[in-house]
């Protein structure tokens, strides 16, 4: 078993790794929309924020991973204000590149 779900479903290497980084940016959204609620915003303000209807925020927080490209994904999360930091390098030379998802925030 790997560390990666989709590669362990029979994705191809390359496919899995976008997967899985478009399902971890989905979930950082899908807290965002939380926090948003939380904070006093409702479905409808949210939507507007990021300009979308009322079913699209919906859809984000019942977990429809599959209905959001990773841009529209990454447009939504900076359109509620958080930075998105990715950080590309070199792989050892004894494997191939992987994707490495950490929460810890970068400090800029």
């Amino acid at each position: 078993m790997s560390k990666n779900v989709f590669k362990d479903l029979g994705f191809e290497e390359e496919e899995a790794a976008g997967l899985k980084l478009r399902a971890y940016l989905f979930m950082a959204l899908q807290d965002a929309v939380k926090s948003s609620e939380q904070n006093g915003m409702t479905q409808k303000q949210i939507a507007e924020a990021i300009g979308a209807d009322q079913p699209k925020v919906s859809k984000i927080l019942c977990g429809k991973f599959s209905e959001f490209s990773i841009e529209r994904v990454t447009e939504y999360l900076q359109k509620l204000g958080y930075d998105i930091h990715i950080c590309a390098t070199p792989a050892p030379k004894e494997r191939q590149g992987k994707v490495i998802l950490d929460k810890q925030l970068a400090q800029v």
